[in-house]
């Protein structure tokens, strides 16, 4: 029997006419299908946990869309640096040039930056943006300024750890978690 199931961007199945969003009722592919639903307040303390582990100073810290822009706002305001959510082809660079051009003085002489993810399954997604920045720094003129680039999530799968500098939870492979901003979330259903 052909599986007509695809996955979106958002990592919601959908029927192949893309006629109804699954996040709380099509089975899930790769997973047992049961849900661990994350709320506001595990969050909030996860968030508090990775920030307390990072153990220097950011220029800033860039968010995958979608889970990596909750979090990296977070972050940005609990260390008050930065936040950056454009396209990873662009936006590191772009960032610190425009302020240069500008004539906007930093405050900080630092080159470290962070990305951040809410998740890190495979490892794919920071695989493509890791190449994607290499890529962009060796066609500039300061590529050899020293800049660093660390990956934080809250979750990360066993298989993935060495694609990670910070974390919080090892997460169960089988495990399909629900973030609170998600569809199928309790928050947005009602149920917390």
């Amino acid at each position: 029997m052909k599986d007509n199931r695809i996955m979106v961007g958002n990592g919601n199945v959908v029927n192949s006419d893309l006629s109804s969003i699954s996040g709380d009722s099509v089975e899930h592919p790769n997973f047992n299908n049961k849900k661990t639903h994350v709320g506001w307040s595990l969050w909030e303390e996860n968030v508090s946990t990775l920030c307390n582990s990072l153990d220097k100073e950011y220029l800033f810290v860039y968010g995958v869309p979608r889970g990596g822009v909750t979090l990296s706002t977070m972050i940005s305001h609990r260390l008050g640096i930065p936040m950056i959510s454009d396209s990873p082809s662009y936006w590191m660079l772009d960032w610190y040039h425009w302020r240069m051009r500008q004539g906007v003085e930093l405050e900080s002489q630092c080159k470290n930056i962070l990305i951040a993810d809410a998740i890190c399954d495979s490892g794919k997604t920071i695989n493509y943006l890791m190449k994607d920045i290499d890529n962009n720094i060796k066609m500039t003129n300061d590529s050899d300024e020293g800049y660093t680039f660390d990956v934080g999530v809250i979750d990360v799968d066993p298989a993935a750890l060495d694609k990670v500098d910070y974390y919080v939870n090892v997460k169960n492979p089988n495990k399909w978690l629900v973030y609170p901003w998600e569809v199928g979330s309790k928050e947005l259903e009602g149920g917390i």
